[in-house]
């Protein structure tokens, strides 16, 4: 019998298999459920005292002998609406905390680290980084090392993120390798940007945004890395103003 919907309530697996074994046993001691469910001694006794608490499993003894059977189905539905009603209260109850929660949001961060693959990923990554900047701001970068300008598919993906940049009004500044700044301002930055030169070599472009860092990767296998954290980028911005500083 099919009865995975179960899962969709909460059940456990071990909850679904004793439920399941009673379904088609009817009445049965506890050595046939174990059997039936394949569920071990240890576990099936718990498992048989949640079901029962929930109301989906009953008990009753004859000659001496314990034997379970699932109740009227119609328990299932009474537990189910149950828990919404608990779930509306819940939802009510922490409608009232959001106030309170954002007024101390500012008291700490969530940081993160994300690995993406391919160019849609590559995308995904850098479409987070637009979206939390706002029209006139700006975000850094360090240019990418001068062998790997040869990446078409680098080349063709930057081209178009930096046209979906100049449609938002998001400005750039980088500090780009001397021997890429004319070709960076012809083919791929376009407009709205602002870059200095400096002889230094970086394994490969680092683009820091408000809260996060974009680290790509362009080779057999595109990928990149994402660090969402605002103490980070603070300390990468940091970074870059200090070389912007002595760039050319």
């Amino acid at each position: 019998m099919e009865l995975e919907i179960l899962r969709k309530i909460g059940l456990t697996e071990g909850e679904i298999k004793v439920y399941s074994a009673l379904v088609e046993l009817g009445k049965a001691p506890i050595f046939k459920v174990m059997k039936k469910s394949r569920v071990s001694s240890s576990k099936v006794y718990l498992i048989l005292d949640k079901l029962i608490q929930k109301g989906f499993v009953s008990f009753g003894i004859e000659n001496g002998v314990k034997n379970f059977e699932v109740t009227n189905p119609n328990s299932i539905l009474d537990y189910v609406n149950k828990k919404k009603e608990e779930l509306n209260k819940f939802n009510n109850d922490f409608e009232n905390l959001i106030p309170q929660i954002t007024a101390n949001k500012g008291s700490f961060e969530q940081e993160s680290a994300q690995v993406y693959i391919g160019v849609k990923g590559i995308s995904a990554a850098f479409e987070n980084l637009l979206k939390e900047m706002r029209k006139g701001e700006e975000y850094y970068f360090f240019s990418i090392a001068p062998d790997e300008i040869t990446n078409e598919s680098m080349k063709l993906f930057l081209t178009n993120w930096h046209t979906k940049r100049i449609s938002r009004d998001v400005k750039v500044k980088g500090v780009v390798h001397p021997s890429l700044k004319s070709q960076f301002i012809k083919e791929i930055l376009h407009k709205n940007y602002e870059v200095r030169n400096y002889e230094m070599t970086v394994p490969t472009g680092v683009i820091i945004g408000k809260n996060r860092i974009i680290i790509p990767m362009w080779g057999e296998e595109n990928m990149c890395y994402e660090i969402v954290s605002k103490r980070v980028a603070e300390k990468y911005r940091d970074f870059f103003e200090k070389v912007w500083k002595v760039a050319k």
